[in-house]
């Protein structure tokens, strides 16, 4: 912070940087409280997700035993059929100026057309088994891309409030003290002047 000779107009621009940091202050914290606002949003719907996952995956593993006990061979066999290859695509959400990345959502879950096959070709538990484990791969999309969002919001949230601190603990206090030394200063010079003038004026009257 400048150091030189306190003027007049050394604390008119102090004051508006003063006044200029607290106002990016206010809206720093705004967008904190934004972020955060996102953030806990993220993890409840995070934690709801798991826990359908989990009941997903208990019921598909269930259901999985189960066929391959009643169909062996055909279980694998069709298994091996259905192997695909899956392309995820990210796109960039802006949250209050930062750039969260987010997989977009897509349907990993197909119907008999697109399994090309014939429902009458394979066991109902089968197509059943293997509609579960879809709807498991959705979940397990959904959930990467909010714990990716999470990841990334959690860190400018950590960023934002070292800001605040620093401004808050360091840069306000540090400003609001130089503006406080230079009216001292300058009210002293005041006093000084006013003193010189009388003096003058004392000896001009020959008192």
């Amino acid at each position: 912070m400048e150091k030189s000779a306190p003027t007049r107009q050394q604390l008119l621009v102090l004051r508006e940087q003063f006044d200029a940091t607290r106002k990016g202050l206010d809206l720093l914290k705004s967008k904190r409280e934004a972020l955060m606002k996102e953030f806990f949003d993220i993890i409840e719907e995070s934690v709801e997700m798991r826990e359908d996952l989990t009941g997903l995956l208990s019921r598909s593993f269930r259901d999985l035993e189960r066929s391959r006990a009643l169909n062996g061979f055909a279980l694998e066999s069709f298994a091996h059929a259905a192997k695909r290859k899956i392309n995820l695509d990210i796109r960039v959400r802006n949250v209050w100026g930062v750039k969260v990345p987010e997989i977009e959502e897509t349907a990993l879950t197909r119907s008999l057309e697109a399994r090309d096959i014939s429902p009458v070709g394979e066991r109902a538990e089968v197509i059943e088994v293997a509609a579960g484990f879809e709807k498991a791969s959705d979940l397990i999309v959904r959930i990467a891309s909010k714990e990716v969002m999470l990841s990334r919001v959690g860190e400018m949230i950590k960023s934002d409030t070292r800001k605040i601190n620093a401004i808050t603990e360091m840069m306000l206090p540090a400003m609001n003290r130089r503006i406080k030394y230079i009216e001292r200063v300058l009210e002293e010079r005041e006093r000084e002047e006013v003193f010189r003038l009388k003096r003058y004026k004392s000896k001009r009257h020959g008192l």
